[in-house]
């Protein structure tokens, strides 16, 4: 099947018509074809889309079986396996798919993920750190750490290999996109976290910082950092006060990064993530450059 085949299945999927997504499928099935990534990933979100998330393991592992899964095969069985319950499962399946983006550490650390927003993010974050943030020994910020995806990564792959030191600043208690998400994570948040930090072996390279940013960021005023990861409470109110607090900690050449920058807060737009990321570029645009903006929007600080 040509590869506009499966763009129009995940139109009709997107569309809530998983049900005509599968019959075209059906209409157009080659038995004889060995599966591959993305007719597999197709077919599986179509099926789930029925409500049959047991269903929808089935061609997720047919391409495991026939060796040509990737990232996303592994990925989205992590997501129905939570869906169904199999938290076991799900962290398996999040550190195989994180091997498949040459992050073994996950899987030989035993990493635990329930809910994994990170690493869709590392071939990206591979090629800015590879290009553009390149400081060594580096000094680097993330507010907001959730269960520890892009930390641990950080200490992995940045920290640990070039010197330096990773701050994080997080409550521990999650935002408003997070109700009634975090008590089913089965264990507290900080201590998911912490256990995470404790399997890179790079514990001594971080310094948690908990608490609120809006509160915090102002007692590190003298501090320099040649990275800062603004990934907290997504509301504007709450980005614009990081941004700007953050702004005077960041070294001049430095980067800052905004996470989920088209987040949208469907009852309260004026609260929409993007409103604060432009207000703050706007206003501060003769000091910024702009470096990539792929749903993270990624400045340097030119002075």
């Amino acid at each position: 099947m040509k590869p506009d085949f499966w763009d129009t299945v995940r139109i009709l999927i997107a569309n809530g018509e998983p049900d005509e997504a599968l019959a075209r499928i059906a209409a157009n099935w080659d038995a004889s074809v060995t599966p591959n990534p993305e007719s597999a990933d197709a077919t599986a979100a179509a099926i789930a889309g029925t409500g049959d998330l047991v269903g929808a393991l089935a061609p997720l592992n047919a391409a495991i079986e026939s060796g040509t899964a990737n990232f996303h095969t592994y990925f989205r069985l992590a997501e129905y396996h939570r869906r169904l319950g199999q938290i076991k499962n799900t962290l398996i399946n999040h550190r195989l798919a994180h091997a498949q983006f040459g992050w073994p550490e996950s899987l030989a650390h035993g990493y635990s993920f329930t809910h994994d927003y990170f690493s869709p993010n590392i071939l990206i974050w591979e090629n800015w750190f590879r290009v553009h943030i390149t400081a060594k020994p580096i000094e680097a910020l993330e507010i907001g750490s959730w269960q520890g995806g892009s930390a641990t990564w950080l200490l992995d792959k940045v920290i640990s290999p070039r010197g330096g030191r990773l701050t994080c600043i997080d409550g521990f208690e999650g935002s408003s996109e997070h109700v009634g998400l975090m008590e089913t994570l089965g264990t507290r948040l900080e201590d998911i976290f912490d256990d995470n930090i404790e399997r890179t072996g790079h514990g001594d390279k971080l310094r948690k910082l908990v608490g609120r940013s809006q509160v915090i960021l102002p007692t590190l005023w003298g501090e320099n950092f040649d990275f800062i990861y603004i990934d907290g409470a997504h509301e504007a109110k709450f980005v614009i006060q990081d941004a700007v607090f953050s702004w005077g900690l960041l070294k001049p050449g430095g980067f800052m990064l905004f996470d989920d920058v088209g987040f949208k807060f469907a009852d309260h737009p004026e609260q929409n993530t993007g409103r604060a990321i432009d207000f703050f570029v706007s206003v501060f645009g003769d000091e910024i450059q702009q470096i990539d903006c792929r749903g993270q929007l990624l400045l340097q600080r030119s002075k």
